[in-house]
């Protein structure tokens, strides 16, 4: 049986991830855009889920040399038109948040993914100082776990088929 992109179409799927420092900050050489989510939609808490990834995640310790910064689980249904979902942790900083990103998947066998996330400082008076960046555009396959290194942070992301 031939598969063909249009019967990975319009499929749901749960998709975990967790963002991570495993060094020292470095900064980018540019702040945070103020349009970060450009146009992005928010992923809704009613396809948020509890994440599963207990054990994992424990390993990311701080006296292990890690810094968990976002832990996200949602239900998501996957569309030809690759509709990006913006995720964000913390509380705002005018129309920024500590940590902010888009995360866009197309369907597929190995499901085209485009990762962007900022972990932003703010200065005393909640202005955008500096920012780290995160940023990759990749394959990923379906039940298997992906790990992604960039500069001081990590990401791991897994898609699971519904």
């Amino acid at each position: 049986m031939l598969l063909t992109p249009s019967a990975f179409a319009d499929a749901l799927y749960r998709v975990e991830v967790i963002l991570f420092r495993h060094a020292t900050p470095l900064e980018a050489s540019q702040r945070a855009p103020y349009d970060w989510a450009q146009g992005a939609r928010p992923l809704a808490r009613s396809a948020e889920r509890q994440p599963a990834w207990e054990t994992l995640a424990a390993r990311l310790a701080p006296d292990r040399g890690y810094q968990v910064l976002l832990r996200r689980a949602w239900q998501q249904r996957v569309t030809d038109s690759g509709e990006p979902i913006a995720l964000h942790q913390g509380r705002p900083h005018f129309e920024h948040y500590p940590i902010e990103g888009t995360l866009k998947l197309q369907p597929g066998r190995y499901m085209p993914a485009e990762v962007s996330f900022w972990v932003n400082r703010f200065g005393d008076h909640d202005q955008l100082l500096a920012s780290e960046r995160l940023t990759q555009r990749l394959r990923l396959v379906p039940g298997r776990l992906t790990y992604i290194d960039h500069d001081s942070l990590g990401l791991l992301i897994e898609l699971k088929p519904l």
